[in-house]
């Protein structure tokens, strides 16, 4: 029997604003999170580490940067993952910067009010990626452990960048813009992106207009502050942004 997976419907367990109060236990496991989508990012309880999910597996980016399959009893306190199902699929012959990528992702969307999801696969010129330091309790403020955290640069590496561009509106629900990672060809290298300059390759886009949030039923979330003066600051601040 031939399960049915509502395509391009974002699933997202707990909000960015309980990730910036330091809520970093979530309840809800990877196994459970991957019947919501083959397609996504998140991190982990603890932050253990950076996660992107391509082709139904989880994989996770710890402090040295190294990838690893995610243990499906892994619980992850923030996470958003779709049944990717591209709309548009153009083919870019770089090099491309940023900020040309992202105007271009926005072209092929057309409409700057709904979620996207957003994968290039192919050749990097350049690749920055960070990762977070697992975290003991009391556990400190998302901005503190960010400050330290470790950054990688990868160049002339085959990949795929995947992950989703979110409106303004939901800021602090999500993180507003791009909230891309990365995953190298051999699997081994990865992490939350902050800056890249892309080779050729292929981008596949997909608009997303429903959202299923999953919100944990947890006492540290239940005492979280998701109302902060400055909250798009903090939150542009600690993804790099």
């Amino acid at each position: 029997m031939t399960t049915h997976h509502p395509k391009n419907r974002l699933f997202q367990t707990s909000t960015m604003a309980a990730l910036l109060d330091a809520v970093y236990d979530g309840d809800m496991t990877v196994k459970e999170l991957l019947t919501h989508g083959n397609f996504g990012l998140g991190t982990f309880n603890g932050l253990d580490g950076e996660m992107i999910v391509e082709d139904g597996i989880a994989h996770q980016f710890r402090a040295d940067g190294l990838a690893s399959d995610a243990s499906g009893n892994l619980k992850t306190p923030f996470a958003c993952v779709t049944w990717f199902e591209p709309e548009k699929t153009v083919t870019i012959d770089g090099p491309c910067t940023r900020e040309e990528f992202e105007h271009r992702v926005n072209e092929l969307i057309d409409n700057p009010n709904l979620f996207a999801g957003i994968r290039f696969t192919g050749h990097f010129n350049k690749v920055e990626t960070r990762t977070v330091f697992c975290q003991h309790k009391p556990y400190p403020p998302l901005l503190e452990v960010v400050a330290n955290q470790p950054t990688f640069t990868m160049t002339d590496m085959n990949g795929v960048m995947l992950g989703f561009r979110t409106p303004p509106y939901m800021q602090g629900i999500n993180v507003a813009g791009f909230h891309l990672h990365f995953l190298s060809e051999n699997q081994k290298h990865g992490g939350h992106v902050t800056e890249y300059l892309l080779g050729a390759g292929k981008l596949e886009v997909a608009r997303i207009s429903e959202l299923d949030l999953s919100l944990p039923l947890t006492k540290a979330f239940a005492e979280a502050d998701l109302q902060p003066v400055g909250l798009n600051e903090a939150i542009r601040t600690a993804e790099g942004g």
